[in-house]
C-alpha cells in the first residue's frame, strides 16, 4: 500500500500519473518504456489492483516518478486522496484501447480531467490512443478524429473548453510510445536535451 506520508513523496520530482480503464495497457507501457519488457512478454502481465509508483532517473536530466493507477479507482473512496495526488502531479496520461468501445474510457476521462483540474489547474493531459498496431492507417485517423472531437466536445458541454488536451497514436510494438513518452516528459522538463537525445537515453537505459 502506499504510503502518502512517505519522505520520498516530497521529493521535488515531476510525477506523471497513468490513468485508464482495466487493461486498456498502462502497466505494459510502463514495463516497456522503462524495463526494456519486450512487448510479447506485456500479455502475461497481472491487472494493477493497487497504486505503484516508481521512480525513473536515466540521467542527471530524466528524473520523475510514475504512479500506475488501477483502472477501476473511485474518485468517491473516502480513502482516496485524489487532491494530494493531483496537487503534486506534472502530467496526467490517460491510455485508452482504441481496439476496444471507447465510450466507457471517454466517460472516465472526462471524470478524471474535471476532477484533476479543479485542484490543479496546471496539469498536462496527455491523451494516449493506444495498441494502434491493430488499426489501419485509415482506421487510427478515425479513431483519433473522434475521439478528440468526443473529448473536446464533452470539455465544452462542461464549460471547460480552456482545458487542453493532448492527443498520441501508441503501440508497445513500435517506436511511437517512446516517442509519445519523450514528449510528455519534456514538457515537464523544459530543460531537458532535444527529443532525439531523450529517446536515446530511454532506449539505452531504460
Amino acid at each position: 500500500v502506499l504510503d502518502f506520508n512517505d519522505p520520498f513523496s516530497t521529493e521535488v520530482k515531476p510525477r506523471i500519473l497513468l490513468m485508464g480503464l482495466r487493461r486498456s495497457g498502462k502497466s505494459s507501457i510502463q514495463k516497456v518504456v522503462f524495463h526494456k519488457m519486450s512487448p510479447n512478454e506485456t500479455l502475461f502481465l497481472e491487472s494493477t489492483n493497487k497504486i505503484c509508483r516508481e521512480d525513473v532517473s536515466n540521467s542527471s536530466f530524466v528524473n520523475f516518478q510514475i504512479w500506475d493507477f488501477p483502472g477501476q479507482i473511485d474518485f468517491f473512496d473516502p480513502t482516496f486522496d485524489y487532491e494530494m495526488i493531483f496537487r503534486g502531479t506534472g502530467a496526467l496520461i490517460f491510455v485508452i484501447d482504441s481496439q476496444d468501445d471507447y465510450m466507457e474510457a471517454l466517460a472516465r476521462l472526462h471524470l478524471t480531467v474535471t476532477r484533476a483540474y479543479k485542484v490543479n489547474p496546471d496539469i498536462n493531459f496527455e491523451i494516449f490512443i493506444h495498441k494502434v498496431d491493430g488499426l489501419s492507417d485509415d482506421h487510427k485517423i478515425e479513431t483519433q478524429r473522434d475521439i478528440h472531437q468526443r473529448a473536446n466536445d464533452d470539455l465544452a458541454d462542461a464549460g471547460l473548453e480552456k482545458i487542453h488536451l493532448s492527443f498520441y497514436l501508441t503501440s508497445i510494438y513500435d517506436h511511437s510510445i517512446f516517442e509519445a513518452f519523450s514528449k510528455v516528459v519534456q514538457k515537464l522538463i523544459p530543460q531537458l536535451p532535444t527529443l532525439e537525445n531523450l529517446l536515446n537515453i530511454f532506449i539505452s537505459v531504460s
